[in-house]
């Protein structure tokens, strides 16, 4: 039974130790509390799959239910802006969410700071991001080697400074989020690499008072080699969002009120050099109080759309010994407390270099797998489908939807979609109707007559094809005008579908930047005769048109079309034509293999004028 905002109240000032809940932006603090109780364990989820978001060390909070599973799945426009005003409400009120980010493979670029202090004080964040300290003079000069294409950088800073209740001592964490820049994990430590390297070498005597100065505090713990944390890209948590609070570790296990909360944007201006982009000046172009809270989410999170494109760069290279720092093994990495503003410890056995040269190598600087177009790797490797042994052992997953109407009109979508002879596997009485797979018992469809919830499961290729076949008659949970057919968008998620995602199996259900909502694949139960229909989503007649595979496609589930880069492809079935989303699943006829099935739009490209006319 959901808890009266009464109760909410009660448990949050417990819970976070705090003797009153108020803020001027929140009339009704309780019925604030109950609807944002109900949205985080509304999408609370069982799987890692579709999982976007994740508890900071699984810390049990105020608003979940008495068993919580700690993982979120958010990923869509509206349902992510919604957790950003959630996020910021509570900051406001001053019990903000433990919440972190689940990496995708593409993110932005991140920087973390983390210096120790001592009983009473540290390196204040200002410090560090003052156009006049040589710090942020020398950070701003080497993205300008990395980046040299780039007029301008944005530095987005947040600060989560203050008293670590783990050592009891002051600690400097800053966040630095590059909001133009895009990278993957390799690309990520190659850039920390070398800004370590560039802090090390520096002869600066700006650069130098600083490393004395964090070293007066901690001569074990501070120095340019460690300060810049680099876990950050290769833990196996989240990444801590902003506006959100750590958790001290086992046994204190509490928040430790020092929420990231935004400090500016820094503006690194750049002019065209002979060794690349030279820094011509640096300015703080906003403040704390320049965006609303919801805004500073927006512009500081990190995950992006599955297959982005990475931003341009110039490969570091440099002479000497390989940078990074070495942690101990058996610990949270560097101490206690060492990297903790991530989503808990993160378990790796060490920094980048010691864990290459335990696998009997070392990552020497300047050398990278530099990306093709089509996102694959200088030896680009073709995955392989998936063996019937792996498809039995794939996890089970759930997606909700929402159907209008009662149980019998849903029987008479499910029966007009799949055909009148579903009654052996169709079970109903007055509460729910159930539709199993005769083929695959994994495979089920439910609805609910009470909350009119549709719960499609199954294996990631069933659920995907089940979404598409339900598409026409069911909306996406509170939006009752939406069924999945209508969600395409040109804003920044466009491109999260299955569709997108890059060097790999494009029919996975959830890449790590998709959602639940955002599954447009093939159906495995649409009639043959569908196949061949040229109609569009509004019922108009569409003529049949020719592309060319630009990249191979791999299928991984029934029904799909294997495509070679080259391959012919003529598209006979195009159910979101004119939604401008090239990452949509279309059906067609491949000329080479005479096969036909569903395949994303985006691994191919339109014929040149002249080759586009049938035989």
């Amino acid at each position: 039974m959901a808890s009266s905002g009464a109760d909410l109240i009660a448990r949050a000032k417990k819970y976070r130790e705090v003797d009153a809940l108020q803020h001027e932006a929140v009339h009704n603090v309780a019925e604030t509390l109950e609807k944002i109780s109900k949205f985080l364990q509304d999408h609370e989820t069982l799987s890692n799959n579709d999982c976007t978001h994740t508890v900071f060390d699984n810390y049990s909070d105020w608003w979940m239910n008495s068993k919580p599973t700690y993982k979120l799945a958010v990923a869509e426009d509206n349902t992510v802006d919604q957790l950003h005003r959630m996020i910021a409400t509570l900051y406001d009120l001053g019990i903000p969410l433990t919440l972190t980010e689940k990496r995708t493979p593409e993110i932005r670029f991140i920087q973390e700071i983390e210096i120790w202090g001592n009983d009473s004080e540290t390196i204040n964040a200002e410090e560090l991001i003052d156009a006049q300290c040589s710090f942020m003079k020398l950070l701003g000069e080497t993205m300008g080697r990395i980046f040299p294409n780039e007029e301008f950088l944005d530095c987005v800073v947040f600060d989560a400074t203050g008293f670590s209740r783990t050592k009891g001592i002051q600690k400097t964490s800053v966040r630095f989020v590059w909001s133009k820049i895009i990278v993957d994990k390799t690309r990520a430590l190659r850039i920390h690499d070398y800004v370590v390297h560039k802090f090390k070498d520096s002869q600066d005597e700006g650069i130098k008072a600083f490393e004395a100065k964090i070293t007066g505090f901690n001569t074990k713990e501070n120095s340019l080699s460690t300060i810049f944390n680099d876990a950050i890209y290769v833990g196996r948590y989240g990444v801590r969002m902003p506006l959100c609070d750590r958790v001290s570790p086992a046994p204190l296990k509490k928040p430790e009120n020092r929420p990231f909360k935004p400090l500016g944007v820094v503006r690194c201006h750049y002019q065209k050099g002979e060794q690349g982009a030279d820094l011509q000046s640096l300015e703080r172009i906003a403040s704390t109080e320049s965006l609303q809270n919801h805004e500073w989410l927006r512009i500081g999170c990190i995950r992006r759309d599955a297959g982005a494109p990475l931003t341009e760069w110039t490969q570091p290279v440099w002479t000497g010994p390989p940078t990074g720092r070495s942690r101990p093994q058996g610990g949270p990495p560097g101490g206690p407390d060492r990297g903790s503003d991530r989503g808990g410890y993160q378990g790796d056995r060490g920094g980048p270099v010691q864990r290459e040269a335990e696998r009997g190598g070392v990552r020497q600087p300047g050398r990278v797998n530099i990306r093709t177009a089509g996102g694959s790797g200088e030896k680009f490797v073709r995955s392989k489908p998936r063996s019937a042994d792996q498809v039995s052992q794939e996890n089970t997953i759930t997606v909700q939807r929402e159907f209008n109407g009662s149980l019998a009109e849903f029987r008479d979508q499910i029966e007009k979609c799949m055909g009148s002879q579903q009654g052996a596997n169709i079970v109903e009485d007055e509460e729910r109707l159930v539709w199993t797979n005769p083929n695959d018992k994994s495979g089920r469809i439910e609805m609910k007559a009470g909350s009119r919830r549709v719960y499609i499961q199954g294996k990631a290729h069933q659920v995907r094809s089940l979404c598409m076949t339900v598409a026409p008659f069911v909306s996406h949970v509170g939006d009752g005008n939406s069924s999945i057919a209508g969600t395409a968008r040109t804003g920044s998620r466009q491109g999260s579908r299955a569709g997108s995602e890059h060097n790999g199996a494009p029919s996975q259900v959830f890449a790590p930047s998709l959602c639940p909502s955002a599954i447009y694949a093939p159906s495995a139960v649409h009639s043959a005769t569908s196949y061949t229909t040229n109609s569009t989503r509004g019922g108009a007649q569409a003529e049949p048109t020719r592309r060319v595979a630009s990249k191979a496609f791999v299928p991984e589930g029934q029904g799909e079309l294997a495509l070679e880069a080259g391959d012919h492809v003529t598209v006979t079935h195009d159910p979101e034509q004119g939604e401008a989303n090239s990452h949509r699943w279309v059906h067609g006829l491949n000329e080479t293999s005479q096969a036909r099935g569903w395949f994303p739009l985006s691994y191919t490209s339109p014929l040149p004028v002249a080759e586009d006319i049938p035989e």
